[in-house]
């Protein structure tokens, strides 16, 4: 058996690295025809929150990684929120302080800091060593309300843990720690609870990003301490953005500040930030102290970047739905970041990843995440995903952006605009601003474009169109031979009428095919947006 788990903390949305590390243990867990979990690991009980936890589970419906055991579907070694477990972390907590694995520890921050801060005038690296409490000490400190927190006696060797993917590394006893097992507001710690669910949920093999590597010394310890073995582990290269630094939610923040620092700078605000207050919902003092770096939220970024017209990068699985990715897309661009197939093959089904998934050719270097490569890759699936299927992922765009103009079509309409887009745009977002002229009439014209082709007897063809429009059957092919007796029969001659009309409809020289469109819109309005662009050029 090769149980796997994935075990997202709820304090925001699901990151893309996240999502590839569910990727990889789903996969493998079908490869060995094992169970695959899903945890939410809610301990920290100021960041977590519920509407975060119920996103990510959504995300992974949506990619399609979906769970043996967890919540919405349970299981035997239930229940699946660590918050819900605390009664069981309790009763190991205590096994330990029994058994002298573990003690109470006093002190409070500002006795923590000195200590680090003594440790650097030292030039040392700050470790927490036991220190002996008088009876007097400990019950001021009750009787002041104070609360300890229970630390674990670090193992006195060295630590060696194997890795699938990294081999075995191995740190010294003296780079060990007695870490903090439960705090002192009675919940465990992240490194208590995991090693204790993955123990009672019999996971056998943790994949997880290589910024928890040094962690799993730490849970040595705790396996140590309670007699338990320690599941297989194998660390995943981690994800750099383009520039090369660490893939992170911090990337919106910079890229929201700058922008409204050159905003600013430009219209000579200086540190009067009231002009951007009034269109993103925050007051000066909140945009002051994002500009200030003192907060990194998503959500003022994405209102910054809204108000100023900016496009974010896209980091989490919630943008790259909202941007109009299939979830096909985004699994097989994950597969291929930090796992090598050993051949040049850049497109799998998910029964072709389980198929080849191994283990051994995850990667050891980061991968560095290339969105021009993903956008790409999704271009390709709306090329080929059968009409049902694209309409299906359509349907899951819409519940993230009701805003959508596709949105108020019937199902075949909408299944009309797809098909005119689906071979010239990469995400159903760009198909959106593409197709925006069919909902709203142009309010201009593009200037070459108008110049080019409403001239040198443009708007004449633009009348012998709508005169050969007026009584012919509604449809593509008809109105294409209804102009043919105008025309050379070339493809130049049908380009002399076709050009005038694309802009003339859509305010640009460029569309799909100019007679789907005509169809598309219907006669009524093709008719009045020819006379509308008539009458544009003779005023």
């Amino acid at each position: 058996m090769a149980r796997t788990r994935f075990a997202p903390s709820p304090t925001g949305s699901l990151h893309v690295g996240g999502a590839r590390t569910a990727l990889y243990c789903l996969l493998w867990a079908r490869r060995t025809g094992s169970p695959f979990l899903l945890r939410i690991e809610d301990t920290d009980q100021v960041r977590s929150t519920d509407e975060a936890a119920r996103g990510i589970v959504r995300d992974l419906q949506w990619l399609g990684l979906l769970w043996d055991e967890g919540p919405e579907v349970g299981g035997p070694a239930g229940p699946y929120f660590q918050s819900q477990r605390l009664a069981i972390y309790d009763r190991y907590v205590d096994a330990l302080l029994a058994s002298g694995h573990a003690y109470e520890a006093w002190e409070d921050k500002s006795e923590l800091e000195a200590l680090r801060v003594a440790a650097e005038a030292r030039k040392e690296t700050f470790r927490y060593t036991r220190r002996a409490y008088t009876a007097d000490e400990v019950a001021g400190w009750r009787a002041a309300g104070r609360a300890p927190v229970v630390r674990l006696a670090a193992p006195t060797h060295a630590v060696t843990v194997p890795d699938v993917v990294l081999g075995d590394v191995t740190v010294a006893a003296d780079h060990l720690d007695d870490i903090v097992i439960r705090k002192a507001d009675g919940f465990p710690t992240y490194h208590f609870a995991v090693v204790v669910d993955d123990h009672l949920m019999g996971v056998d093999l943790i994949l997880r990003g290589q910024e928890h590597l040094m962690n799993t010394h730490k849970h040595e310890g705790i396996y140590e301490a309670l007699g338990w073995r320690h599941p297989g582990v194998g660390h995943l290269p981690l994800i750099f953005n383009p520039a090369g630094a660490k893939m992170s939610k911090r990337d919106k923040a910079k890229v929201a500040r700058e922008a409204a620092k050159a905003r600013a700078k430009a219209e000579q605000h200086g540190d009067d930030w009231r002009w951007l207050a009034v269109s993103t919902g925050y007051s000066a003092a909140e945009i002051q102290a994002f500009a200030d770096k003192k907060s990194d939220g998503v959500a003022i970024a994405e209102a910054i970047a809204k108000a100023l017209g900016v496009a974010l990068p896209l980091i989490e699985v919630q943008d790259y739905r909202k941007a109009g990715y299939v979830p096909e897309a985004l699994l097989n661009y994950l597969l291929l970041l930090g796992w090598n197939p050993g051949n040049d093959r850049e497109f799998y089904a998910v029964d072709e990843m389980v198929a080849e998934f191994d283990l051994s050719r995850i990667n050891k270097t980061s991968a560095r995440f290339d969105p021009a490569k993903v956008q790409w890759m999704n271009g390709e699936y709306l090329k080929r995903l059968p009409l049902d299927a694209l309409l299906a992922r359509h349907d899951q765009y819409l519940e993230v952006r009701p805003d959508s103009p596709l949105g108020a079509l019937d199902r075949d309409r909408r299944a009309s605009v797809l098909s005119l887009w689906r071979e010239r745009c990469a995400t159903f977002a760009e198909i959106d601003a593409a197709a925006r002229f069919l909902f709203h009439r142009p309010l201009g014209y593009d200037p070459k474009a108008a110049a080019k082709h409403f001239a040198d007897g443009g708007l004449d063809r633009l009348t012998t169109a709508a005169t050969a429009f007026a009584d012919v059957a509604w449809e593509a092919r008809a109105l294409e031979a209804a102009l043919l007796p105008w025309t050379d029969g070339t493809p130049a001659g049908m380009g002399r009428f076709a050009q005038p009309l694309r802009v003339a409809i859509t305010g640009t020289a460029v569309s799909p095919p100019i007679f789907d469109v005509l169809a598309w819109l219907g006669r009524d309005e093709v008719l009045a947006r020819i006379a509308a662009a008539q009458a544009s050029q003779t005023r």
